[in-house]
């Protein structure tokens, strides 16, 4: 009987544990700059490329949701296929932020004249500089042209900020 009466009592704390976490939520940054680029011969592409999140926690999670258009002009259509998290700045004494990044909605098909947007979210941990705490994540988005198979990348950064950091 004291054995059931603990293995509830583990269930309960653990589920407890687990609703706790389902209830924490994630910092949702804003877009701040888009970029254009013709990103392989006939195709040009217009996508949110920098991320701005305001009094982030010294740690926790984030999200973006990342908006793509294809050109009403362009010749393919494109497939995003992943995001990967390049590198973190800053890096005082060394050492940079620690991120995540992991991307939901792909592979991510965009016809020409089309918009069509995917997310990205994961862990961070900001890092103490002379300006205050703060981390730039620095993102690729790969895919590639529907017909012609070649290859390109987008560049998306997140920049986190904690309360009261300066540029």
């Amino acid at each position: 009987m004291f054995r059931l009466g603990v293995a509830v009592l583990v269930v309960m704390v653990l589920v407890g544990v687990s609703t706790t976490t389902a209830f924490a939520q994630s910092h949702v940054c804003v877009p701040v700059d888009q970029s254009t680029k013709t990103v392989i011969p006939g195709v040009t592409l217009t996508w949110d490329s920098s991320f701005r999140c305001a009094n982030a926690p010294d740690k926790g999670t984030y999200e973006i949701t990342v908006r793509v258009a294809n050109a009403a002009n362009s010749v393919e259509a494109v497939k995003i296929d992943t995001v990967r998290l390049s590198h973190t700045t800053p890096r005082p004494r060394g050492r940079g932020p620690s991120a995540t990044a992991v991307a939901s909605g792909l592979p991510l098909m965009i016809a020409p004249g089309e918009t069509r947007a995917f997310s990205v979210s994961g862990n961070y941990t900001l890092v103490v500089t002379d300006e205050g705490k703060k981390a730039n994540l620095h993102l690729q988005a790969v895919g590639q042209g529907m017909h012609s198979a070649m290859p390109f990348r987008l560049g998306i950064n997140v920049h986190l900020r904690g309360p009261g950091a300066r540029e």
